[in-house]
């Protein structure tokens, strides 16, 4: 069995996952490379408060990272452990699955 610690690691960043806009958000991230808050907000069809929040909760949890294009912040997905599985669990439901987010 796993260190107590590292399983309330993980269950941290399942509970981060448990909100499905931030988990499309990530998905979208993913995807697109790196996007803008108002492009990932016209993407998903959240408000750009919504995706501002929910990118500082990614962020602080490192499953996002940022960049700057000129006065554009853009956002990436960062090399972790829960993106290395959500690419794995995508790539297999594929883009016609019914569950996969559009």
């Amino acid at each position: 069995m796993s260190h107590p610690r590292q399983v309330v690691g993980w269950a941290a960043w399942f509970a981060v996952l448990g909100d499905p806009s931030r988990l499309m958000l990530l998905v979208l991230i993913s995807r697109a490379g790196p996007i803008s808050v108002s492009d990932l907000a016209t993407a998903s069809g959240l408000k750009a408060t919504t995706v501002s929040h929910s990118l500082r909760l990614l962020r602080a949890h490192e499953m996002v990272r940022t960049e700057r294009d000129g006065h554009t912040v853009l956002y990436r997905s960062a090399p972790h452990p829960v993106t290395d599985l959500l690419d794995r669990v995508v790539d297999a439901a594929g883009p016609d699955h019914e569950d996969a987010p559009r």
